[in-house]
């Protein structure tokens, strides 16, 4: 495989996880092209169309698929003219520009068609506003401390804005984010706003989120960690880097190349402090660490963001809220059977949040899928319906069976909610 071929794949995939999508489709390739060709991509396809086509944001937390066509779609690509060329005619059949043959939605999946001729068809969407960005985090349930912290940072930059304007000196303000709290709060949603709403008020020029973690970072062999973290952050520039688990990077051995990560990381943060930003997110007690691992990253990162677990109401609210985007109606005792779920299962160490209310969710619509099946059709409110016995507990085997997420060691507490917003790292 090319150099470039390879660059695209790796890019396609990256931008279909951070979006959430469980497939790559043409839109993903376009952008992996277009990132991959970097000063030589062409000026005439609209980088603000190809990100609009990414929307909205999926719910997939695993790796991508790769059809097959959308392999051999990635494999036209020898050299830049290549590379040129397919951007021209993805572009093109996904109507960012005009002159589509149908093409990319000939070789795209399903559901990637669906979204082709969505795409096409109905008018662009408007653009993004800084009021209709933060009317999302608005809609989300609970997480009222983390939309104040959210509007306090976006207060402190128009701040700076308007005593610059007025001839007055501004105090320095940091573009990045410390992100504190249980898996499932919503940190990887909100970071994604965050982004959208860092390139409307011009803190950053493009506004995509890369998401990475420990395993793309750090290599085995001296001399490849700066690579792949130098590699990371190009295809971040000009949005978010979006860390997950960060503290990962500071545990290793006496052998292990976190601190070389660390380091690379820091220096680029510097050399590109115009057009990036970085959002390192983990449990409080070790981000607290692994910022101190570091002078570079105390200095760098001073705004802190907590995001407190939801409560059993807020948790029952999410599950309909997912019934509603589904179109699924809810049967009466179903809010209640979630709620005695949900109840039984959130105060164990490893409780998941709103992921463990999708899990729920995507469990009880399978049940609802064998239910209906079960007499050979699945027709009338079969289709619809789901009844408070196809909700399950989704876990398998005793709590104490269960595997923790991430890294965390399973004898540490979950620590007690800290306080959201901005301000000084604690100490």
């Amino acid at each position: 495989m090319s150099a470039l071929r390879e660059i695209v794949r790796d890019d396609a995939l990256a931008i279909a996880k951070s979006c959430g999508h469980p497939t790559v489709e043409p839109r993903h390739v376009l952008w992996g092209v277009i990132r991959a060709l970097q000063g030589d991509a062409p000026a005439d396809i609209p980088f603000e169309g190809v990100l609009r086509l990414l929307e909205p944001h999926g719910t997939s937390d695993g790796p991508p698929a790769v059809p097959p066509e959308i392999e051999a779609t990635i494999g036209t690509v020898t050299d830049t003219a290549t590379a040129l060329a397919l951007a021209h005619r993805l572009a093109a059949d996904l109507g960012v520009i005009p002159g589509g043959d149908g093409t990319a939605a000939a070789t795209a999946t399903p559901d990637a068609v669906v979204a082709t001729t969505t795409a096409t068809a109905a008018p662009s969407p408007a653009p993004d506003t800084e009021a209709s960005i933060l009317a999302e985090p608005d809609a989300l349930v609970g997480l009222d401390s983390v939309k104040t912290a959210i509007r306090r940072l976006l207060a402190l930059q128009h701040l700076n804005e308007q005593r610059a304007a007025a001839g007055l000196p501004t105090v320095d303000a940091s573009k990045h984010l410390v992100f504190t709290g249980d898996p499932g709060t919503g940190k990887t949603t909100v970071a994604r706003l965050v982004g959208r709403l860092y390139k409307v008020v011009g803190l950053v020029s493009k506004g995509q989120l890369i998401e990475t973690g420990r395993a793309d970072l750090v290599a085995g062999y001296v001399g490849q960690t700066a690579l792949k973290v130098q590699a990371v952050v190009q295809r971040a520039l000009g949005g978010v880097l979006f860390i997950d688990e960060a503290y990962a990077l500071a545990q290793g051995g006496y052998e292990d190349f976190g601190s070389e990560a660390i380091a690379t990381l820091v220096q680029m943060m510097e050399d590109h402090r115009d057009d990036l930003a970085v959002i390192v997110a983990g449990y409080g007690p070790e981000m607290r660490d692994f910022i101190e691992s570091n002078p570079g990253l105390r200095s760098r990162f001073t705004h802190y963001v907590a995001f407190p677990n939801y409560d059993a109401d807020e948790l029952v609210r999410i599950f309909r809220g997912i019934a509603d985007t589904s179109q699924v109606t809810l049967a009466d005792g179903c809010d209640a059977r979630a709620r005695e779920l949900v109840e039984a299962e959130i105060r164990q160490p490893d409780f998941g949040n709103a992921r463990f209310v999708r899990t729920m969710f995507e469990a009880a619509y399978a049940n609802m899928a064998a239910r209906g099946l079960a007499d050979g059709t699945i027709d009338g409110p079969e289709l619809r319906v789901m009844q408070p016995g196809d909700l399950e507990d989704p876990g398998s085997g005793p709590h104490d069976a269960h595997v923790p997420i991430g890294f965390r060691p399973p004898d540490v507490e979950r620590p007690p909610d800290e306080p959201a917003g901005t301000g000084d790292a604690p100490a």
